[in-house]
């Protein structure tokens, strides 16, 4: 094939000297789309391609060609665009209307939404762009932050814009047209000081859109005298409105039991307050339950099946109680989306149920992690940096524009993308650079804000994370609370393990290092122990006291010279020691369980030897920062002007203590710790990890004996109708307890379907098996399917066995990590039920499609832990017998998680099939379907089942 080439134009060479001089609406611009086969540039190819020239909201010219590909057009394409592919095979070649094209966009400036991607098609096909590229996408990251989404349909909504045929190019570029107009008027909106701070960001990396903010700065420094002048924004402009910290109210009286059962009666406030209302009794024995916890100031566990509405049922006693004492009540989530149901849906209509029915009002905050939070501080001093990545300058255009919108200050408000992200932690809240209420942003600081609402709050909605990493580091970000209620509890451990973890590799070594002083040669040009000899030389010298700061300075230099060459070394021996029986061709992590054996091993000992001079150093590292730390605190005393120095000397005295110790651990072993080194082949790092070997003892004395209220509630927290598992891996010793069932009649509304003539999973052709069984099965549904899978590579190797056949069906197959993020997936079934959805990890659990678009769930392999997993391998040893004790009751809660996914309504029908007859040949199969609500469950062939589910959709379906 013969490649040619078509070039636009060259934009500057065609310009008029005073062209940047006129109004950017004025200008004409051309706006490209393209609809392609597929996201992967030279491999998949355009099916449709389209151009707007317009002026302003005028379009002056249309181009819109439809292409003719090389390869098939696959079928979710085809979906999206509405591109039948039979009208394709009369279209013509790209090269048959290249040159038309190009003469169409001509030397005008291109637009495009994420522009890249239509640009790197186009240049496939060998065009060539020299003119000024503006992109939409990138322009409404910048003027429009804390939308939930910048797709172009997204956005035309959001503006106003009409939107009726999304997916095709010419629709698509008139849209896109229309959304530069609109955001170059928002421009015009901003006031001076901001346009002038952008244009001066932005000249220091040439920024593809600087030229519009210079014009529309230039506009608006034209017509400054005749527009009003703009309050400027304060961010303590709410600081007088803040309400004072909670208070007790002296209020005694016992939660009334029969009056929390009557809230949720028909007739009750609850019910009176949503049509067509009809009250579950699980929710009303939950309530209850939860409400005599709170009377008796006791620990509940409860089991509350889907549909129950358990949200509601710990928070009308939590809110009752916590409002008529002026207590404060903790509720912990899991999930990003249970927290934002509670805090952004459940919550407020608690309060104007409460409104309405005259009950005293409560207050509810949602709090996070100092790092979800702007610093000030930070901000300001990053934005006064000479030397700025391209990077940094586009995340501080966007905190900028950001700012007068956000009163949180909270980090997922703003649209960061790719290496943005990174540079988040260089303005977040951080206990490192943190000086509180010294530092003089502190009334407006969105962190502090945010606390002091915590502490004014009756209800504190957090994650389990911050819950955990409190309790670990009592950094005291949660305010005082005697009652708590965790939501998903079933997650806890696992949380609890993570957030109790230590985790060591060579660059955080190195940055400690660095952070303490950095040399050029034979000067130090940076670091703590750089710049304290110039403060003390600001303030005097410091006297006695910077004479010892000084002493110890010297005493620490040669040691960190010594010490960055001790920390290759030792690095390069774990390296080369975890690499000693490793496969080569392995692409996985490798990962390597420090047991007593293992530290055995004569190449250990050399390890040993290594680590124990490296903590030499740590060791006396930490004794002379502790000494500085002294005296600056003395020193700050008298003058007050110390904080940041102070504060990062404490700091790096405590991470040179917890490495040594930690680390220690790892090295040369713990009974208490889980240890194991995680080496990344592709990034050619390696990791040190401890992890508790157990969270019971730690939760129970630092959690749960604590509060007055502790009340952990799940969908799965049972197995075989006993909590005891989760119990004891929590330490929730004595407690009350609490099992109901889902109000859904799972006997009628569900049908479990095991096969019992598929190989088993560790038999020879148990995977084409489960290929075969989905194209069935999928094929006499038609679609309406999920699929749970343990591990990435068996979905990817089902993904590519069905894909064809499926798809030349009609119907579609979305996979995850293939096909989009988790809620562009499950958002694509729900809009086209005629699909199949593979899914791991996260699918198994918070998935909710309600409707027929979900009729088939397959569950393909029981969900046990792998074995060979440290945690896994080091909790096991703790049991007599691991696998019946352990690992089974670990995936019955598992298994119990992906069989919710089918029925989230009480008109919801459907199947779900288990493709592993380990539940019929082994003696724990019984546990497992015992653990299930109460279903019909049917054996049989295989071949049996396609008919079965078509039956049973049928009569679903009135047929």
């Amino acid at each position: 094939m013969v490649q040619l080439s078509y070039v636009t134009g060259n934009y500057a060479d065609h310009l008029p000297p005073s062209g940047l001089q006129n109004c950017m609406n004025n200008r004409i611009y051309v706006a490209i789309d393209v609809e392609t086969t597929g996201l992967q540039s030279g491999l998949d190819e355009i099916i449709e391609v389209a151009a707007v020239t317009f002026r302003g909201r005028e379009i002056l010219d249309r181009f819109s060609q439809l292409v003719r590909p090389r390869q098939s057009v696959p079928l979710k394409v085809t979906r999206l665009t509405g591109i039948d592919p039979t009208t394709l095979t009369q279209a013509p070649r790209f090269n048959e209307i290249g040159a038309e094209l190009a003469r169409f966009i001509g030397n005008r400036p291109i637009v495009g939404h994420s522009i890249g991607f239509d640009l790197t098609m186009l240049r496939a096909q060998g065009m060539h762009f020299n003119q000024p590229v503006y992109d939409t996408f990138e322009l409404a990251t910048l003027l429009l932050p804390q939308l939930a989404s910048y797709k172009l349909s997204t956005l035309a909504a959001h503006l106003g814009i009409p939107h009726p045929d999304a997916h095709r190019a010419l629709n698509d570029a008139e849209v896109t047209a229309q959304l530069f107009a609109a955001l170059c008027e928002r421009m015009l909106h901003l006031d001076l000081a901001t346009l002038s701070e952008i244009v001066r960001l932005t000249s220091k990396i040439g920024l593809p859109l600087r030229d519009l903010f210079e014009e529309a700065l230039r506009q608006k420094a034209r017509n400054a005298f005749l527009e009003p002048i703009a309050a400027p924004h304060d961010a303590t402009d709410t600081a007088d409105t803040e309400v004072p910290p909670l208070r007790p109210t002296g209020y005694t009286r016992l939660l009334d039991i029969e009056a929390i059962g009557a809230f949720f009666s028909p007739n009750g406030v609850f019910g009176q307050a949503f049509p067509g209302y009809e009250p579950r009794q699980p929710q009303i024995e939950m309530a209850q339950a939860v409400a005599t916890a709170f009377n008796r100031s006791e620990p509940l566990i409860v089991e509350a099946g889907t549909g129950t509405g358990k949200s509601m049922a710990y928070l009308v006693p939590a809110a009752m109680y916590a409002a008529q004492r002026g207590e404060r009540v903790v509720i912990s989530t899991n999930t990003i989306n249970l927290q934002d149901q509670l805090y952004n849906k459940d919550i407020p209509d608690l309060q104007r149920i409460f409104a309405t029915a005259g009950l005293p009002p409560f207050r509810a905050v949602l709090l996070k992690g100092r790092s979800n939070y702007l610093c000030l501080k930070r901000y300001h001093e990053l934005r006064r940096l000479d030397t700025l990545s391209g990077e940094e300058v586009r995340a501080l255009l966007k905190i900028q524009l950001w700012l007068p919108t956000t009163k949180s200050g909270d980090r997922t408000e703003l649209p960061l993308i790719d290496r943005e992200q990174a540079v988040w932690n260089k303005v977040n809240v951080s206990v490192e650079t943190c000086t509180g209420a010294r530092c003089p942003h502190f009334r407006e600081c969105y962190f502090f804000r945010a606390r002091r609402a915590a502490e004014a709050a009756h209800l504190v909605v957090v994650n389990h994370a911050l819950l955990i990493a409190d309790l670990a580091a009592a950094s005291q970000v949660l305010p005082p609370y005697d009652h708590l209620v965790i939501d998903e509890a079933h997650n806890l451990e696992d949380v609890a393990t993570d957030q109790l973890s230590f985790n060591l590799d060579q660059a955080g070594l190195l940055k400690f290092l660095d952070d303490l002083f950095q040399t050029g040669g034979a000067q130090i040009v940076s670091g703590l122990l750089s710049e304290i000899p110039a403060v003390l030389t600001e303030i005097g010298g410091g006297g006695a006291a910077g004479e010892r700061i000084t002493a110890a300075i010297e005493r620490i230099r040669p040691t960190l010279i010594r010490m960055r060459t001790a920390v290759y070394e030792c690095f390069h021996l774990l390296t080369r020691f975890v690499q000693i029986d490793s496969d080569p061709n392995q692409q996985y992590d490798l990962r390597l369980r420090l047991t007593n054996d293992v530290r055995k091993r004569p190449e250990w000992q050399e390890i040993e030897l290594a680590w124990q001079n490296l903590n030499d150093m740590l060791a006396l590292i930490g004794k002379e920062l502790a000494t500085i730390e002294e005296q600056l605190h003395d020193l700050n005393e008298a003058n007050g002007t110390l904080d940041d120095l102070l504060l990062r000397t404490e700091v790096l005295r405590r991470f040179a203590t917890d490495v040594r110790v930690r680390s220690g651990h790892v090295i040369f072993g713990d009974e208490e710790s889980i240890c194991w080194l995680t080496y990344d082949r592709q990034r050619d790092t390696l990791t040190l990890t401890a992890a508790p070997l157990s969270v019971a003892d730690i939760l129970q004395s630092q959690l749960f004996a604590q509060k007055q209220t502790s009340v952990l509630a799940s969908a799965t927290l049972s197995i075989a109708g006993r909590f005891d598992f989760v119990k004891s891996r929590i330490g929730l010793a004595e407690c009350q307890e609490l099992m109901l069932d889902s109000p859904f009649d799972y006997a009628q509304q569900a049908l479990v379907y095991i096969p019992n003539d598929i190989p088993e999973p560790n038999q020879r052709g148990y995977q084409q098996m489960i290929e075969r069984a989905i194209i069935d099965l999928a094929i006499a549904s038609e679609g309406r399917m999920l699929a749970l899978f343990t591990a990435s590579n068996a979905l990817r190797q089902t993904y590519a066995a069905i894909q064809e056949p499926l798809e030349d069906r009609g119907i579609g197959v979305m996979a995850q990590g293939i096909d989009g993020s988790r809620r562009a997936l499950v958002d694509r079934l729900k809009e086209f039920p005629r699909s199949v959805l593979l899914g791991t990890n996260s699918f198994w659990e918070g998935v909710d499609v309600v409707g027929e678009a979900l009729s088939v769930l397959v569950i393909t392999k029981l969900p046990f832990a792998v074995p060979t997993d440290p945690i896994v391998a080091a909790r096991s040893e703790l049991f007599a017998d691991p696998f019946n004790e352990y690992s089974v009751p670990q995936s019955i809660l598992r298994f119990k998680q992906g069989f919710g996914r089918l029925i989230r309504s009480r008109e919801d029908r459907g199947i779900v099939v288990v493709l592993d007859r380990r539940l019929l040949t082994k003696k724990y199969g019984q546990q497992f379907l015992d653990s299930l609500p109460p279903t019909r469950v049917r054996t049989g062939p295989l071949a049996h089942l396609p008919g079965l589910v078509a039956r049973f959709l049928q009569r679903l379906n009135g047929g």
